[in-house]
């Protein structure tokens, strides 16, 4: 007699792979992500120069059907220059870059604007967003 194992439901698989979101306000932005369908990668590490040295650093998510484009989870209560550091991290790096506090994840619509950012984002000229100069390599 064949024993029948319990199936697990989708849900159970689906909740494995959620990553382990250090904030709530990320896990917003993941949920809000899914929901649309753009695929990202959380805390992917990314090689950047930073004042003349590689370092590594990790953005909340990286969205590669954006061309690699970042968004960076900053709460209320972070100091501002960490933000503005990270902003020239990203400029220096050629990185298009959202941040968002606590503010931009409220109201009955925050998703479609954030959304809608992202779409401007990635509509932005190439020669805009990225200016490379084939001396500057690392």
């Amino acid at each position: 007699m064949r024993t029948e194992i319990p199936s697990r439901g989708l849900e159970y698989y689906l909740g494995k792979l959620q990553p382990q979101y250090e904030s709530k306000g990320q896990a917003k932005i993941g949920r809000m992500l899914d929901e649309y369908g753009i695929p990202f990668f959380y805390k992917q590490a990314t090689m950047v120069c930073e004042n003349g040295h590689r370092t590594i650093w990790r953005p909340d998510f990286t969205l590669p059907t954006y061309n690699n484009a970042v968004i960076q989870y900053c709460p209320n209560g972070n100091n501002p220059s960490s933000v503005g550091s990270k902003s020239d991290l990203a400029r220096g790096n050629n990185i298009a870059a959202l941040f968002l506090n606590g503010s931009d994840l409220v109201g009955p619509d925050w998703q479609k604007r954030l959304y809608e950012r992202l779409e401007e984002l990635y509509n932005e000229p190439f020669t805009q967003r990225i200016s490379w100069n084939p001396q500057d390599r690392y």
